[in-house]
């Protein structure tokens, strides 16, 4: 479990600073906790994560330990200092669905470039917490960068702060499991249709694994 706040690459002065603040802030008040920093990973990849609040963004951020890169809807770049400082912290404006062919382009020139990209496959939060089936078009991104997947699954989130609630409950244990990289190699001998669902999938299925590996006691190593 991690415990400290670590990077392994070179930030950003203001990325950094935010970063150790966001750390600082989530370890006081909402008791943060991160596994499996076994499977941080040099190179292109997509960090996949179920999605059920606000707070999870800042989390994925403070979890890993280099500049990751973040999808946000366009009108939030148009609020005073805020888009400034969203843009800074790797932002990227949201133009359309996440399906819109110039999103999966704008996504694919991140990854081509090695960077990691944090995604919420579900295309949505959830509102009950219970993981909602996963958007096949993720196969499209890896397959054309050629980038791994990581599986995350984040943990307390929707009791500190659901989408209905205006104001976090602090106090609340929250945090993030880091599993196994899923490759694009493993699917690239199916046909375009079945690669997708397949892949989809397959990550649905790691992260209810991981899931189940926090709420059985956390004990070794995340599959």
């Amino acid at each position: 479990m991690k415990a400290a706040f670590t990077t392994k690459k070179k930030m950003n002065c203001l990325y950094r600073f935010v970063l150790w603040f966001s750390w600082c802030f989530l370890r006081l008040f909402f008791r943060l906790r991160i596994y499996g920093q076994e499977h941080y990973y040099d190179g292109a990849g997509v960090i996949a994560a179920n999605h059920a609040s606000y707070l999870d963004p800042v989390i994925l951020s403070a979890a890993w330990p280099e500049e990751v890169h973040f999808l946000a809807k366009e009108p939030l770049f148009k609020i005073f200092f805020f888009g400034w400082l969203i843009r800074k912290l790797n932002s990227h404006p949201l133009k359309g669905s996440a399906n819109d062919f110039g999103v999966i382009r704008q996504i694919c020139g991140l990854l081509n470039k090695g960077k990691k990209v944090v995604l919420f496959p579900e295309g949505q939060r959830s509102l009950d917490d219970k993981l909602l089936p996963i958007k096949p078009g993720i196969a499209l991104l890896v397959s054309k960068t050629n980038s791994a997947i990581i599986p995350t699954y984040i943990f307390g989130t929707f009791e500190a702060w659901p989408s209905n609630k205006r104001v976090p409950c602090f106090g609340k244990k929250i945090g993030c499991v880091f599993g196994s990289p899923i490759k694009w190699t493993t699917f690239a001998h199916l046909e375009k249709r079945e690669a997708q669902e397949a892949l989809a999938k397959t990550l649905t299925d790691a992260i209810h694994a991981l899931k189940i590996w926090y709420e059985s006691g956390a004990e070794g190593s995340p599959p």
